[in-house]
């Protein structure tokens, strides 16, 4: 046999026994124990009280009552809801894989002095840095150190605005006076809106479509109050208040500001949907 044809067969022969050991090692249709465990060790449904300590920040909690979430801390506020259930969903979902020869160093992983800390009732969880080659985050639960998705470090490290309620009205509340920069609204004897001063080419459509508006919108995102000049106010009527709701109109060139300095809150709009609040549409230009 030629020296070419020993070196084949000996190569032949290497991938045989090669596949022989993953064979040995990975048995078809055998399944294999994970190392991986759930990070959250209660179900999702059972969390009624959740604390995020991000470092050098103010503490945040969320609290649940009945169905209904609110932060409780760093002030009180109506909190979104589906954000915190999302937050949730996606926590009994995100698996932690044991750091194998894990030592008593917590430096060497960022948890001696965690970035941030998380806590649902009795259970206690902090985060350090990250793995430099998957990206995963090393967390610290029940003494183990652990890695977990990038993803959870992202959404416990958000701050307490993050989390509030965006609707600019409060839940079940129903406009019943609506007093814009240049114009008031108030319903007649037969509950419809009448405009003041009275212009012609507002609709009574137009005017019900901006009263819509005013009662289901939305901001993209709550800060506290800047410092930016006011450029006029929005006060609405609400059934039931004795007082009525104020917003300040804050000059910005890339969004609508509506603040409320009563709660030292700002609300962020995109530009159309401020236009929508605040001016009426009009009728689109018929054509011949």
């Amino acid at each position: 046999m030629s020296q070419k044809s020993r070196n084949r067969l000996n190569l032949v022969l290497v991938v045989v026994v090669a596949t022989l050991a993953v064979l040995v090692r990975f048995k078809p249709g055998t399944k294999h124990p994970s190392t991986d465990q759930p990070l959250l060790d209660v179900p999702a449904a059972q969390v009624a009280d959740i604390r995020f300590s991000p470092a050098g920040e103010p503490a945040v909690e969320l609290k649940r009552v009945g169905k209904n979430w609110y932060l409780a801390a760093p002030f009180v506020y109506s909190a979104d809801g589906n954000l915190v259930q999302a937050f949730l969903d996606g926590l009994e979902a995100a698996r932690v894989v044991p750091v194998k020869g894990a030592g008593k160093d917590l430096g060497a992983y960022g948890l001696d002095k965690p970035l941030v800390r998380l806590g649902f009732d009795d259970h206690d969880y902090a985060f350090g840095e990250a793995e430099p080659v998957s990206g995963q985050r090393y967390v610290l639960a029940g003494g183990r150190v652990e890695l977990t998705d990038p993803v959870v470090f992202y959404r416990v490290s958000h701050d307490a605005y993050w989390w509030l309620d965006k609707h600019l009205l409060p839940a079940g509340a129903r406009i019943t006076a609506l007093q814009l920069p240049h114009a008031t609204l108030l319903p007649d004897q037969h509950g419809r809106w009448q405009l003041s001063p009275v212009d012609a080419s507002v609709s009574a459509d137009a005017i019900q479509k901006l009263v819509d508006g005013w009662q289901q919108a939305s901001a993209i995102g709550i800060a506290p109050i800047g410092k930016a000049a006011s450029e006029g106010e929005v006060a609405l009527q609400l059934s039931g208040a004795e007082k009525p709701l104020r917003f300040a109109i804050l000059e910005d060139p890339d969004f609508l500001i509506l603040a409320r300095p009563d709660l030292g809150l700002e609300f962020q709009l995109d530009k159309q949907q401020g236009s929508a609040l605040l001016e009426f549409a009009k009728p689109a230009p018929t054509t011949r």
